[in-house]
């Protein structure tokens, strides 16, 4: 379904009249890196990752984030949060916690003639009130300048940081507090080199790292490029191909010739995505990708195959949007059952502007995860998971740049293996101000 929606795409953007009323306004993408409007979506309030099981694979996209909603060039941003999760390990016999957070951050974003600067960083700091072992505090920045070279020349170098704890529905040690460090650098150039066909390239620079060993997920640091062809219509309708290459090295663990664990892997990805403006209240997103990992010492090890994305929202009227995505992805899981990890998610969600300062949000999701790959016969099935998680959010902007919210949350995961079954409850309350 995914390789059908990416080649409809592509004919149709080859195919229609250039005379299209060009006027009309551009929606931006799905999932463009744009820092939604309550802060506290994208910071966790309990620290670690959404418990539908995620893979934590970063792939933000690779562009200069929109314009950030504020006043001014240079503002401040401060907030909190009280949460309660009634299983803050993910395990099968749960163990409720209370997280309370605050924060402070600066926000930068300055234009000039074609130039444009942009600064988004956030200190967070994250307390437990019975298991305080977990406090930590996190320091997530994205920078850079997207620069112009004359109408036709242009790119981004940017710099990135998140950092979390670990999802212990996947690191299993309740006892040792995991914090994951991601950062991405980014060179990246676009030439229009005929009318509306661009040429891609760019430099990759990434590395992740944990507090405390993660055997499954070791930290790595990998260095690459990626380079490709864009059909650009407009902002919001492209077509575009490029193949991304990384050479990585695990920084925390060493060869195993018994276990058959390599010390560093090549990623190689050949990409086909499109962003498509259906109608005047209808967008679709769409990547289709063919991955494959290959490590130098145990091709027991090595994996590809096919992974994806497909979005669609729709703006039914000015006070409601409906969002549906599709998901596949895989990412390496080593152990002696395991070399990768496949997870596919389905999910749909509403937006409710109730008033003009009033709004509610509704999801729920699908995810099903499959442990493929074993370099150890097995006796059974290989381990299969699947979860469920629903979610309300109301946000109430009592004042411009006054945002307060509330969250509830039901998250739960069946699995063949004892250790992956567990379910929850989150329960939230913060906000947030700009000045």
């Amino acid at each position: 379904m995914l390789a059908a929606a990416g080649a409809a795409l592509a004919l149709r953007a080859l195919a229609q009249d250039a005379s299209e009323a060009e006027e009309q306004q551009a929606l931006p993408p799905i999932f463009a890196p744009e820092r939604p409007p309550s802060a506290e979506q994208e910071r966790p309030p309990t620290g670690q990752p959404d418990p539908a099981g995620i893979l934590q694979q970063d792939r933000s996209p690779r562009e200069s984030p929109a314009p950030l909603p504020q006043d001014r060039a240079l503002m401040l941003l401060l907030g909190g949060s009280l949460a309660w999760d009634s299983n803050i390990f993910r395990q099968s016999e749960a163990q409720s916690e209370r997280v309370a957070t605050a924060y402070v951050g600066l926000r930068l974003d300055k234009s000039y003639r074609q130039q444009r600067w942009f600064v988004d960083v956030t200190e967070t700091a994250f307390r437990y009130q019975n298991f305080s072992y977990l406090d930590f505090n996190a320091l997530n920045f994205r920078g850079g300048w997207a620069w112009h070279l004359g109408p036709r020349v242009s790119g981004v170098l940017s710099a990135e940081r998140a950092q979390a704890l670990v999802n212990y529905g996947l690191f299993r040690d309740a006892s040792v507090r995991n914090v994951r460090t991601a950062e991405r650098y980014l060179a990246s150039a676009e030439a229009e080199v005929a009318t509306r066909w661009h040429l891609l390239g760019g430099l990759i620079g990434e590395e992740a790292k944990y507090s405390a060993t993660f055997v499954e997920q070791p930290s790595y640091r990998a260095r690459g490029g990626e380079a490709g062809l864009k059909y650009l219509r407009r902002v919001d309708r492209y077509v575009s191909f490029k193949v991304i290459e990384l050479d990585a090295d695990y920084t925390d663990r060493a060869l195993d010739p018994v276990a058959l664990i390599d010390d560093s892997f090549q990623r190689r990805e050949a990409q086909l995505a499109a962003n498509w403006r259906l109608a005047g209240k209808t967008a679709l997103e769409a990547r289709l990708s063919h991955l494959s990992y290959r490590y130098p010492h145990f091709a027991e090890r090595d994996f590809s195959g096919n992974t994806g994305m497909l979005a669609l929202r729709w703006a039914a009227t000015g006070e409601l949007s409906l969002d549906l995505a599709l998901v596949r992805d895989m990412a390496p899981w080593v152990d002696n059952f395991t070399s990768y990890r496949v997870e596919e998610r389905a999910s749909v969600g509403a937006s409710w502007q109730l008033a003009t300062r009033t709004a509610l949000h509704a999801s729920a999701g699908h995810m099903k995860a499959d442990y493929r790959n074993p370099v150890v016969p097995l006796s059974g099935p290989t381990r299969s998971d699947t979860g469920e998680v629903a979610e309300l959010r109301a946000e109430w902007r009592a004042l411009r740049n006054l945002l307060i919210n509330a969250r509830w949350q039901h998250y739960r995961q069946d699995s063949n293996d004892a250790t992956g079954r567990f379910a929850g409850r989150i329960v939230s309350v913060g906000g947030s101000f700009l000045f």
